[in-house]
């Protein structure tokens, strides 16, 4: 029997420990794995207002200053914060509650280099100070070398418009279900990886219908597929021996030849070292720091127009008197799409705003208070409980605009848009999709992004959002039978008839060179946040630009998944220089008659590059696919207030 235990082999494809024992994913087999809490309006302005603050030079020390903070109180009061959420204020006590809480994170920078930012129930955790100027000008080195490859070598990503720069890809040469040959009892390391090319057993694909595995109360027939999971693709991470504080990649890594870059390896050795404090407070946070500065079981307006109300049959924007001159109001233009877009809509709202007062929580800044986490909290060593080893899935990308075409942005059509985003505003769409990273096949709980290397590109941030409504709000908050807008009002929910994905805002992610900035942003966040990136374009229209990411995708180390330490390499130029075996016939045979022998073989592996690429276009249409099926879940769970 194999010793191999993993989903797919050994244990079902959908295998997932108890909750207990792992990190929650966004999407599981039973639909929903995790919510968060329902962040009202005024805690998304306060991490708002945090985000920025500590975006500024030396924040840790001025937050100190009594002036310093008086001032940045001040500019908090005076903004415009209806421009960023609509019914948005901020009062006093939220902004003196900020600078209480960044004091406290200010102790932590200092000591660790980690800033938490859009903490509540998951966290994001920002970073300009722990990729040292050596380490970051390494990167760049050795990257260099996969750059600078003839024009007809490189790998622009499918799709880009020759924006996108594949340096490594997990999408190229992943594991194939029913096809790529599998290391039952054997692991291979870097040393050996290229003598094991074409080395394995291919096991059936496996089956969509009861893949959640024996045991399990519920799995989905073969005609409902989870839409989360891949029958046919798994990109494969490498493996990662943790010793104490350091971590070091035992597998190759997919794409990244372990010889002619063996250069780069011990670089992203020290990238991967350098994440491991923020993933594994990611890791922890759900179970241990998650934090709410504002809570409320209520959302009712107290009515100062009670007789001009109860004659509307209740408290809508639309019971304002309408102005002299104004048109008579039609019974139904409330009810219009044109509405909501109107002037009239803006006037209304401003008198039901300003005549139906809300009684909104102010955040308490206790010194103990709500927020936890301490310094002493970021660990050295013994990550993720103590985990001999971790899997790491590894890309490096570039993006490159130029003056002939100097922006990135992603289009979306009218149509998606009406189906997708209030007011049908397809400029939301601009930059990049949303999305989590992998499918479930991959167990990716959280990433590590490097902004390593940006010139002539404007700012850009990389926003975030994900579903609330864990405490139930339809069944626990005191509110009014269809009285819709006091909600809307309250929390952060655009349109309480809709889906509850709530955004919680972007960081930002450039750092340039150019403007004197030399440091290597690092952003981490969990995979329960779906992101995109923001627009961005060219600083200097006349001039080219580009930015350049290492990403690091962490497999829940809870669920280890198959890797490169069980599957060999699939590259057949790898094969082929390895084994000498072209040189060896073309010696003797005819170019053709040599193919033909390689061809037969090999017996279709390893894979050469022209089908690698056809391979991964077919990955790309499946996890298209599989993406949209699940924003279409994620979309289906809406608010039903209605049902009050």
């Amino acid at each position: 029997l194999s010793s191999l235990r993993v989903p797919g082999f050994g244990l079902p494809l959908g295998y997932m420990p108890p909750e207990e024992e792992r990190f929650p994913v966004l999407i599981g087999v039973h639909g929903y794995d995790w919510k968060a809490a329902t962040l009202l309006i005024r805690e998304v302005c306060m991490l708002k207002f945090m985000e920025e603050l500590t975006n500024k030079p030396l924040w840790w020390e001025k937050v100190w200053m009594p002036d310093t903070a008086e001032k940045w109180k001040q500019e908090a009061l005076q903004m415009n914060w209806e421009e960023y959420r609509t019914f948005a204020d901020f009062t006093p006590a939220m902004a003196d509650a900020c600078i209480h809480e960044l004091r406290k994170k200010a102790d932590l920078v200092k000591k660790t280099g980690l800033v938490p930012i859009f903490d509540y129930s998951s966290c994001v955790i920002k970073s300009d100070s722990l990729i040292s100027e050596s380490l970051r000008d390494s990167l760049r080195s050795a990257a260099a070398v996969l750059e600078n490859v003839p024009d007809e070598e490189k790998d622009w990503h499918p799709g880009s418009t020759h924006k996108v720069l594949d340096l490594v890809h997990p999408s190229l040469w992943p594991f194939i279900y029913g096809r790529t040959p599998v290391l039952l009892d054997t692991r291979i390391n870097l040393a050996n990886a290229l003598s094991h090319c074409g080395v394995g057993t291919i096991l059936p694909a496996p089956k969509p219908i009861e893949i959640a595995g024996p045991g399990s109360h519920w799995s989905r027939p073969l005609e409902d597929p989870v839409p989360s999971l891949s029958y046919k693709f798994q990109w494969l991470p490498c493996e990662v021996v943790l010793d104490g504080k350091s971590a070091k990649i035992d597998s190759y890594i997919n794409n990244l030849h372990p010889v002619d870059h063996a250069n780069l390896y011990p670089i992203i050795e020290q990238f991967i070292e350098k994440s491991l404090p923020a993933w594994d407070l990611i890791y922890r946070w759900p179970k241990e720091f998650e934090i709410q500065r504002l809570k409320t079981r209520e959302a009712r307006a107290k009515c100062t127009t009670e007789e001009m109300c109860r004659l509307a049959y209740g408290c809508k924007p639309w019971n304002r008197p309408i102005d002299e001159g104004e048109p008579i109001r039609d019974e139904n233009e409330p009810y219009t799409v044109e509405y909501r877009s109107s002037d009239r809509y803006k006037r209304d709202m401003a008198w039901l705003v300003k005549t139906h007062k809300l009684n909104l929580p102010e955040p308490a800044f206790e010194e103990d208070g709500y927020y936890r986490l301490k310094s002493s909290d970021v660990k050295s060593s013994g990550f993720f409980n103590g985990a001999p080893r971790i899997q790491v899935i590894v890309k490096l990308a570039n993006v490159h605009l130029t003056p002939e075409d100097p922006d990135f942005k992603f289009e979306a059509s009218q149509e998606l848009a009406e189906c997708i985003y209030v007011d049908n505003d397809t400029t939301e769409f601009e930059g990049g999709s949303w999305h989590t990273e992998g499918m479930l096949n991959e167990r990716i709980c959280a990433t590590a992004l490097f902004y390593y290397d940006s010139e002539n590109i404007t700012d850009c941030h990389l926003d975030f959002r994900t579903p609330a409504d864990r405490e139930e709000l339809v069944v626990n908050l005191n509110y009014e039978q269809s009285e819709h807008v006091s909600i809307e009002r309250t929390f952060a929910i655009p349109n309480a008839n809709r889906d509850t994905l709530q955004y919680l805002g972007g960081v930002l992610t450039t750092n340039s060179p150019s403007t004197g900035d030399a440091d290597t942003r690092a952003v981490f966040f969990p995979n329960l946040l779906q992101h995109r990136v923001s627009p961005f374009r060219l600083k200097d229209p006349t001039k080219p630009g580009h930015r350049k990411i290492l990403a690091l995708f962490l497999v829940d180390p809870a669920i280890p998944v198959l890797s490169t330490a069980n599957v060999a390499p699939q590259q057949h130029h790898w094969w082929d220089r390895e084994t000498g075996i072209k040189q060896t016939l073309a010696a003797r045979l005819p170019n053709e008659l040599t193919q033909l022998v390689l061809d037969h073989a090999r017996n279709g592996l390893p894979i050469d590059l022209e089908e690698a690429k056809k391979i991964r276009l077919e990955l790309m249409d499946e996890r298209s696919v599989k993406q949209d099926s699940t924003e279409e879940e994620l979309y289906r769970t809406d608010w039903n207030f209605c049902e009050h």
